[in-house]
C-alpha cells in the first residue's frame, strides 16, 4: 500500500521544518508527489490604523515579510525537489487549517503532515491549534510530527484498537509508514461494563464482578484472534494486547513505557461532527502523546 500525494503544512517554524522533513522523505520512499502549502497572512488593517505613517510603516513590514517567506519557500522547494522529489507549492491567503484541508481536498492527498506548534509558540499540541483543527477538517489521514527530528520511516508504531473497522484500517495505514519489519503493536484497553463500576466493592459472594471481567476478557481475547487472522492473511504480523483502563491514559502510557515513535488511532464520526468532537479517545491521545501520532479518519 503506497501513497501517491503528500500535503505538508508549512510555516517556516521549526516544528514545521520536522514535519516537512519527515514528508520529503515519505515522498521519496513512496515515490509521491509532494505538495507543500504556506498560508500567507491576511494583510487588513484594523480600523484604527489611519494615521498615514502607521499605514506605511505596516505596508513595509508587511512586504519585507511577503518578500523573506517568498525567498525561503523557494529555497525549500528548490532543496526538495533537487532530491528528485516532485513539489508542488500552494501559497495562498487565509487561515492556515483551512487552506491546508481545502488543498489536501483539491489534490486528492491521502496524507496530511503537519507539525505540533507553529509561530503560535504554543509547546504542546493543544486543541484549537493549527494541527488540531486540521485534523478536524480533514477528510485524509492526518500525521501529526512530535519528538525528535527523523527523516527514517518509523519503526515502533502501537495502534490503538477498539476492533471497529476503523480500528482496522488504522493498522494498514500505519503499516504503510514504516519499516518493512516494523512489530505492528496493537493495543485494546478494555473496561467492565458501566453498570458492573464498583462491583468490587460489594464482594464477589454479592456480585460476581470476576465472572464478567473474565467473560468481557474472553470477549476481547476472540476478537484479538480474528484481528490477528485477518493481517495474517494480508501479509501483516500483528500482536495484540490487552490492558484494563481508560483508553486514551493506556494508549499513551504503553507509548511511553515502550519507547514507541508512533501511535495511529482511527478518528470515528463524519466530517461535520469532527468540526465540534474528534473522538474522546483521538483527541485525548493527540494532546498527551510522547510521540508521532496518526489519525486515520474513516
Amino acid at each position: 500500500m503506497t501513497l501517491t500525494t503528500i500535503l505538508a503544512g508549512c510555516d517556516l517554524s521549526g516544528p514545521s521544518d520536522h514535519a516537512l522533513d519527515r514528508a520529503v522523505a515519505m515522498a521519496a520512499q513512496h515515490k509521491a508527489k509532494l505538495v507543500l502549502v504556506h498560508a500567507q497572512a491576511n494583510d487588513d488593517l484594523p480600523p484604527s490604523a489611519s494615521d498615514s505613517a502607521m499605514l506605511q510603516i505596516l505596508g513595509e513590514v508587511s512586504g519585507a515579510v511577503r518578500t523573506e517567506e517568498a525567498v525561503r519557500l523557494a529555497d525549500k522547494l528548490a532543496a526538495i525537489e533537487a532530491l528528485g522529489v516532485t513539489t508542488e507549492l500552494v501559497s495562498r491567503v487565509g487561515p492556515a487549517d483551512e487552506l491546508i484541508a481545502a488543498v489536501a481536498l483539491e489534490q486528492n492527498a491521502e496524507l496530511i503532515v503537519v507539525g505540533t506548534q507553529g509561530h503560535t509558540g504554543l509547546s504542546r499540541f493543544l486543541l484549537g491549534s493549527v494541527a488540531a483543527s486540521t485534523i478536524r477538517q480533514a477528510t485524509c489521514d492526518v500525521l501529526v510530527v512530535r519528538g525528535a527530528p527523523a527523516t527514517t520511516p518509523f519503526s515502533k508504531p502501537l495502534i490503538a484498537c477498539d476492533f471497529s473497522p476503523q480500528s482496522s484500517k488504522a493498522i494498514a495505514h500505519a503499516a504503510r509508514l514504516c519499516v518493512p519489519d516494523a512489530r505492528l503493536e496493537v493495543i485494546h484497553a478494555w473496561q467492565l461494563p458501566a453498570g458492573s463500576w464498583g462491583a468490587t466493592l460489594l464482594g464477589q459472594a454479592r456480585f460476581p464482578w470476576s465472572t464478567v471481567r473474565d467473560a468481557v476478557v474472553v470477549a476481547a481475547r476472540g476478537q484479538a484472534d480474528k484481528l490477528t487472522s485477518e493481517h495474517a492473511a494480508a501479509g501483516r504480523a500483528i500482536h495484540v494486547e490487552l490492558i484494563q483502563g481508560p483508553p486514551s491514559q493506556v494508549i499513551t502510557h504503553a507509548a511511553e513505557r515502550a519507547g514507541h515513535d508512533l501511535i495511529a488511532v482511527g478518528a470515528h464520526g463524519h466530517r461535520g461532527v469532527r468540526r465540534l468532537l474528534l473522538g474522546s479517545v483521538a483527541e485525548s491521545t493527540i494532546r498527551h502523546s510522547p510521540c508521532s501520532v496518526l489519525v486515520v479518519h474513516a
